[in-house]
């Protein structure tokens, strides 16, 4: 189960035939993997040895694939930092993460000038610039240095439990630890698709997520691992995305629900051939039912949800022959993965009941980066926990209730406020909905709903609250309503409901 060696075996097996694709230039296996050689051997020649650490601030490109599977080889720890950031969240990555090295995008050089010294001295030595150009200031020229360098395998020893990765986590209610995964964690993830997805022939894959978030990098890597196409998309665009899948007879996609909303609220989208689509799969955030419905409707009965996170990769799957009869249930568990759901004491609940979801299975983490005490507090008995809850049907099907930190408690009622956003994004003039607890003197929360309202559409409180009265019980209702342009999400879709709460509890009297 070693990812560093998945590469070479696809080289070997299939040496023409196309790997990776990105703009107007493509690699067979042959080629693909001599880069990642050229490039490991020149990370080596820098002094970067199993156990170092490795940062990457880039856009996707074929180089971003070529840095993940060199630094495997090495057993080199990658870094990836979302290039969304502002300085000092990407000081903070360098600093906690101890990465000796950084590889930058050249869009990225003024950002990097702006960290604060001792970020640039960590990995002043070994700085390398991506693009043609030579490489100013003492850095190196990416591909100056794989054209000094060998294209013989790296003879490095590997072990399934070595560490490829530090994946910051998305932050929604904290600042970021980084999670440890390992080859072990990633191949099993892997196996779990081929099993779930039907992707034995590795397919022709288009992922065009950012590939420092960890679903679009190994979707995209699962291609390579099965000896499949790994197409690249510089940047999303949903326009640029059907193209792609026309012309490159895409098989398989992982997007977000805000992907999924842009390409079916483009105008001519059904305009475009996407027949050889075999699976699409949402993840990252819930997947509204409208959403759901309408992304069945276009592309047909390829549609699955799972869920999952850095920590855990996929835990659960559902298939498009469940999605409506099973509403807004992210499926069984996946395979190998088993399921609890505890009280607050630590019992198991009943089904149909509300409890916090534990897991075990082969694609866990092996724990957050220099941080025991977060580490210790995500596990019971052996059992991991993202702090999320849910609950499970008779036929073992999970429902997503809430992170545990979004849970809404209101006259000591325990309100899940994924269930009234459902009800919400229902409603013809609702186009986006979150829903938190805001303080209120006498129930201590009350609900607020915070909206984006369809284009040319206008509401009010008390419509809203008829509709609702229509599907939820009177405890439920969202007491006021704010209208907005946007609701503020992290790079992966997610709604930030920290920063939606904080402008309401800061300069509160009483907390709850």
């Amino acid at each position: 189960m070693l990812m560093g060696r998945a590469l070479a075996r696809s080289a070997q097996r299939h040496p023409h035939k196309t790997a990776v694709i990105f703009e107007d230039r493509s690699w067979t296996y042959s080629e693909f993997n001599a880069r990642v050689n050229r490039l490991a051997h020149a990370l080596s020649s820098l002094g970067m040895n199993k156990g170092d650490k490795l940062a990457v601030l880039a856009l996707n490109g074929n180089e971003y694939l070529e840095i993940y599977h060199a630094t495997a080889k090495l057993g080199v720890w990658m870094v990836p930092i979302n290039h969304r950031l502002k300085a000092p969240e990407v000081a903070y990555r360098i600093s906690h993460s101890q990465a000796s090295g950084l590889v930058l995008g050249p869009e990225f050089v003024l950002l990097y000038d702006s960290l604060p010294a001792e970020a640039r001295k960590a990995v002043a030595d070994r700085l390398l610039i991506l693009g043609q150009d030579p490489a100013e200031n003492g850095a190196h020229g990416y591909e100056e240095l794989l054209a000094a360098s060998g294209e013989d395998e790296p003879l490095v020893d590997l072990h399934p439990e070595d560490i490829l990765f530090i994946g910051y986590t998305g932050g929604t209610t904290g600042r970021s630890k980084g999670a440890l995964t390992s080859n072990r964690a990633i191949v099993a993830g892997y196996l779990y698709k081929v099993l779930d997805y039907g992707l034995g022939k590795g397919g022709v894959a288009l992922n065009p997520g950012p590939f420092w978030h960890t679903a679009p990098r190994n979707f995209t890597s699962l291609a390579l691992y099965m000896g499949g196409t790994a197409v690249v998309m510089r940047r999303f665009d949903p326009t640029q995305y059907l193209r792609l899948v026309e012309q490159h007879k895409v098989t398989y996609s992982f997007l977000v629900p805000t992907m999924f909303s842009a390409i079916l609220g483009l105008e001519g989208h059904q305009d475009y051939d996407t027949s050889s689509l075999m699976m699409l799969t949402s993840g990252g955030s819930p997947m509204p039912t409208p959403l759901k419905e309408a992304a069945l409707e276009r592309f047909g009965p390829v549609l699955y949800e799972f869920y999952g996170a850095t920590e855990t990769l996929i835990m659960t799957n559902i298939t498009a022959e469940n999605m409506l009869r099973k509403k807004r249930s992210v499926g069984p568990p996946a395979w190998d993965v088993f399921l609890r759901l505890l009280d607050e004491h630590g019992n198991e609940v009943p089904t149909g009941q509300v409890g916090e979801i534990f897991i075990q299975g082969p694609s866990l983490f092996s724990g957050y980066y220099r941080d025991p005490e977060k580490t210790a507090e995500a596990y019971k008995d052996g059992w991991f926990t993202l702090g999320d809850m849910g609950k499970l049907d008779e036929d073992g099907y999970l429902y997503i209730v809430d992170r545990r930190t979004d849970m809404v408690i209101s006259g000591g009622e325990n309100i899940y406020p994924s269930e009234v956003e459902e009800v919400l994004l229902s409603h013809p003039k609702v186009a986006e909905a979150a829903v938190i607890g805001v303080p209120d003197p006498t129930w201590g929360e009350v609900l607020k709903a915070i909206l984006v309202l369809k284009k040319g559409q206008s509401s009010s409180l008390e419509e809203l609250q008829d509709f609702c009265a229509q599907h939820l019980a009177d405890y439920l209702k969202p007491r006021s309503v704010d209208f907005v342009e946007e609701l503020p999400r992290s790079p992966v879709g997610k709604v930030l409901k920290r920063k939606l709460r904080d402008q309401y509890w800061t300069d509160s009297e009483f907390k709850v």
